[in-house]
């Protein structure tokens, strides 16, 4: 299994801008440093409160510090798009790297930003199939006709093209059956993110199931999964629990789910953490982290360690754990 560290671009309203490039470079080296194998950017925009720098800038950033690591777009999203500009932005990361680049992409869900976009919700699958379909020609044909009913081409080129052979490989983010299924005929891999346990094996099983009915390989499949490493299991909670929190309200509000709310738990915190984080001590992380492996036989994990209001000093700490006391289980 490969891991990721997925650097987080959010930040609170009364956090100061001041010095934050050279933070995200000091967690990028730090990761490759101890360990990791991939760094990662997502996307989003017109954030309300919360600031929330450009995923493209931030991925351009610290390409020169990735070293060997990959790096990823986890995610693209999309629809927002037009996927000739995708294609050169993938192009351009792919050469900056030497050939590490890796695409993700996927719908988003905030209606605020398709409202911005002036994109129509509805068409938002037409157009991800027919801009990933896009993207692959123009990385690896020299010139591209295309006439969908969401984007036309004739005769366009893209120079440079990426330097991996064939291209790139795209990831594609889902949070429903149609949605896993459609990116399984469409992408290369499967990458789940914030979703019950239960729900990101069905996911992984729908993804493999359709990739099974295809001429294509297997495909790969992973995980986002927030994550905290301290020390002891009681200090794990106690730094990340209320930036954590703070977090998925943000998604309650943001309409993706309504994450939060469950009679059958004693508490918010007691649901997410049993369901969908991997926050504690290095050997307890190690235990929850088997048991995604013996079930779901992932391929890559993405981990999150920072939240709004983190301090960098208690997320660096994380990293270095998990680099050094978690990483060499699954090598």
């Amino acid at each position: 299994m490969d891991f990721g560290l997925l650097l987080v671009t959010q930040y609170d309203e009364s956090q100061s801008m001041h010095g934050i490039g050279n933070e995200l470079i000091e967690q990028t080296t730090l990761a490759r440093d101890v360990g990791f194998d991939a760094v990662t950017v997502g996307e989003h925009h017109v954030t309300d409160s919360d600031q929330y720098l450009l995923n493209e800038s931030v991925l351009t950033h610290v390409a020169q510090h990735v070293g060997e690591m990959d790096l990823a777009a986890t995610l693209v999203l999309l629809p927002y798009h037009n996927p000739v500009r995708i294609a050169e932005l993938g192009a351009t990361l792919d050469v900056l790297t030497e050939g590490q680049f890796t695409l993700g992409v996927g719908l988003g869900y905030r209606q605020k930003e398709y409202d911005v976009f002036g994109i129509d919700r509805a068409d938002a699958p037409g157009r991800l199939t027919e801009g990933v379909e896009i993207i692959k020609r123009l990385w690896t044909e020299p010139a591209v006709d295309f006439d969908g009913e969401h984007f036309q081409l004739s005769d366009v080129s893209i120079r440079p093209q990426p330097m991996q052979d064939p291209r790139p490989p795209i990831w594609v983010g889902a949070s429903n059956e149609s949605s896993v299924r459609r990116g399984a005929r469409i992408a290369d891999a499967f990458l789940g993110a914030h979703v019950p346990f239960n729900l990101a094996e069905r996911q992984i099983d729908d993804f493999r199931d359709e990739r099974s009915k295809t001429d294509s390989e297997p495909g790969e499949v992973g995980l986002i999964r927030e994550t905290f490493v301290a020390e002891t299991t009681e200090q794990a909670e106690r730094t990340v629990r209320d930036p954590l929190m703070g977090k998925y309200e943000s998604y309650s509000s943001w309409g993706q789910d309504d994450v939060i709310a469950d009679d059958d738990f004693d508490s918010p915190w007691d649901k997410l953490s049993q369901e969908r984080f991997l926050v504690g001590s290095p050997d307890d992380v190690i235990e929850d982290l088997q048991r995604y492996q013996d079930t779901m036989d992932l391929d890559r994990l993405v981990i999150r360690t920072q939240f709004p209001g983190s301090d960098f000093d208690d997320v660096h700490d994380s990293i270095r754990r998990f680099g050094e006391e978690v990483i060499p289980s699954f090598k």
